[in-house]
């Protein structure tokens, strides 16, 4: 049983490098996770501007990631793993009916929350504990495999 699948609440700092056109830039979000009976409910507010929000939901024994409207399923592909990421195992979500949404893949962990939003058409985001600009290369050349 992962650590979120036990506390019911937590919070953490995430630095958010926003991938859209030009050089990156990078914002600070503050995730709040807590659990209602068997959805693990993730927040992430920016700390600049608390309109931009994500949220991301999960049922603990589901393949399914709700992000916004939309269903993510669990894809087949091999998982990520990074040592700075205390070597968690991220899984890779795809949307259930892709058609040219652009969203995807999304990399997840339960225990970490987001690690990433893949868009093809809007900006790709990467979220880590501090910046890491070699991190963060690696998992976006990853999410373009």
């Amino acid at each position: 049983m992962s650590c979120s699948e036990k506390n019911t609440e937590w919070k953490a700092e995430r630095e958010a490098s926003i991938h859209f056109g030009g050089e990156p830039k990078i914002e600070s979000f503050t995730l709040s996770f807590h659990r209602k009976g068997d959805t693990l409910i993730y927040n992430y507010v920016s700390k600049i501007d608390s309109t931009k929000t994500i949220n991301i939901q999960k049922a603990a024994n589901s393949n399914i990631l709700f992000f916004g409207f939309r269903e993510f399923i669990e894809s087949d592909k091999k998982t990520f793993r990074n040592q700075k990421l205390k070597d968690l195992e991220f899984k890779y979500y795809d949307l259930e009916n892709p058609g040219t949404h652009g969203t995807g893949p999304i990399l997840f962990n339960s225990e970490y929350g987001l690690l990433a939003i893949n868009n093809v058409y809007g900006p790709t985001i990467i979220f880590l504990e501090a910046k890491d600009n070699n991190l963060t290369e690696i998992i976006i050349n990853n999410l373009n495999e």
